[in-house]
């Protein structure tokens, strides 16, 4: 067998391990933790916010946290060349850091029980470290980030995952965080404090498939593990069989020096194709949106608003505070369809332009779908009908949340749909088929990979 990269067999080892004797129970261990605090989080208007300031943008006393401001967009991108929104804009690159650790010969990861005010579910299991510098610099005058040292000082231990990597490019203005997994040695000790405990990718994977278990902050991060060897080998010992060994195999397949030129070549083709010209402007000013001091919404009812919350949480860093939260309309939908090529698995992606997107163009899934966005059929991005498709062909079908400390109910069904192999896709020119060994290799290097796309990713652990 050839020699596989650091980790990847361990992390297959870990994949398939669905039972723990240090977590033997993960869905009774977060309602344990639910159960151990107590939560409030109630929607009130925005110029009833303790320390923010209403006017041509929203922002906190301190300075900090983030802001909301209005954007003017003109893109050749979709069926609308110009609109104005709201957004979010928090410069602050913060620490998404999961923390490994081979236990009992198995890989497990550290993971957070945390409150979220914005998750529909809102206790559910985050990365180890989830954290702004505001937040772990203590501006809201609470308690210290557990853990935190691991990413920022690393040390001699191993770090299997650095970058940074963009975030809801069109709810968030340039958003990027610094997603991390680090393993520490066998014989280090890793003190377990309250509300964190180790779980195997097995175990991850499973809640996954139950949706709403996992957070968005900690998909992004689970998204960087592969399966990856350096030369594919033709036969893999103990690999799984089913989809879960084509996507094994799909892991293992296609992330070529020769397969990545060709692929950042068609990439950088896209963003030359696509314009985006985005400006930031003051709240008032965005046309067809009131604002108003009970919040922000558009005059159709369309799109998301801007709300107020006040939220107290036992077990958060800071008891009470209050803040504004973007709340999408409901139905959001991410799906990515696939089907096997010369007997590899592949996903259909789309090059796809967000205002808030560092660099204009990122890999997407096949269909990204927020039905507040549209006036009718005629708006529906392509291959929309596919989420219609016989039931026979979905793999993957969960409803995850979104970032739940800064949107209100964003639930978005993740979908995967396997279509037949004789299936014929007709697809626009900014599609195109990877696998998942090159989608985890593109995402490595940076803005290449959007974090929908990403959270699907998660899913297919």
């Amino acid at each position: 067998m050839s020699m596989l990269i650091r980790g990847a067999e361990d992390f297959l080892s870990s994949a398939q391990t669905l039972e723990s004797s240090l977590t033997p129970d993960p869905e009774a261990f977060l309602k344990e933790r639910e159960a151990a605090a107590t939560f409030r989080t109630d929607e009130v208007p925005l110029g009833s916010l303790t320390n923010w300031h209403l006017g041509d943008r929203i922002s906190h006393s301190s300075g900090r946290f983030f802001a909301i401001e209005g954007l003017s967009v003109r893109t050749n991108f979709g069926p609308t060349p110009q609109w104005y929104q709201p957004i979010i804009v928090q410069p602050e690159i913060g620490v998404l850091g999961i923390v490994v650790k081979r236990i009992n010969g198995v890989h497990h990861f550290l993971m957070q029980a945390k409150m979220e005010p914005g998750n529909s579910a809102l206790v559910q299991y985050c990365a180890t470290v989830q954290a702004t510098p505001s937040n772990y610099q203590r501006v809201h005058g609470g308690r210290s980030t557990p853990y935190l040292d691991y990413f920022l000082d690393p040390g001699a231990r191993t770090v299997v995952f650095d970058q940074l990597l963009s975030e809801h490019s069109s709810w968030y203005l340039y958003k990027r965080n610094r997603n991390m997994i680090v393993e520490v040695p066998e014989h280090e000790e890793v003190p377990v404090v309250a509300d964190f405990t180790w779980l195997t990718l097995g175990q991850l994977r499973a809640l996954l498939a139950q949706g709403n278990r996992v957070n968005m902050n900690a998909r992004t991060v689970l998204s960087s593990i592969s399966y990856a060897t350096p030369e594919p080998p033709a036969v893999i010992e103990h690999e799984p069989i089913g989809l879960q060994g084509e996507v094994v195999r799909s892991h293992r397949s296609g992330a070529s020096d020769e397969a990545l030129a060709s692929a950042m070549t068609w990439l950088i083709d896209q963003k030359a194709t696509f314009s985006l010209d985005v400006k930031r402007i003051d709240l008032p000013r965005m046309a067809g949106w009131i604002c108003d001091e009970q919040g922000i919404r558009h005059h159709e009812g369309r799109h998301f608003r801007i709300v107020g919350l006040s939220v107290g949480a036992t077990s958060r860093e800071v008891g009470t505070w209050t803040q504004p939260m973007l709340r999408p309309n409901p139905g959001n939908v991410v799906c990515f369809v696939c089907r096997r090529h010369r007997g590899t698995l592949m996903f259909l992606v789309q090059a796809m332009a967000q205002p808030g997107a560092t660099d204009r163009v990122e890999l997407a899934a096949t269909v990204q779908l927020t039905p507040g966005n549209y006036r009718g059929s005629r708006d529906l991005p392509p291959l929309a009908s596919v989420v219609h498709c016989d039931r026979s062909w979905v793999v993957v079908d969960a409803v995850q949340s979104e970032d739940g400390g800064r949107f209100r109910h964003a639930d978005t069904r993740h979908l995967v749909i396997r279509v037949p192999d004789d299936q014929v896709i007709e697809a626009p020119a900014n599609y195109r088929w990877m696998t998942l060994g090159l989608l985890n290799r593109l995402m490595r290097l940076g803005y290449y990979v959007n974090v929908e796309a990403r959270s699907l990713m998660a899913c297919l652990l």
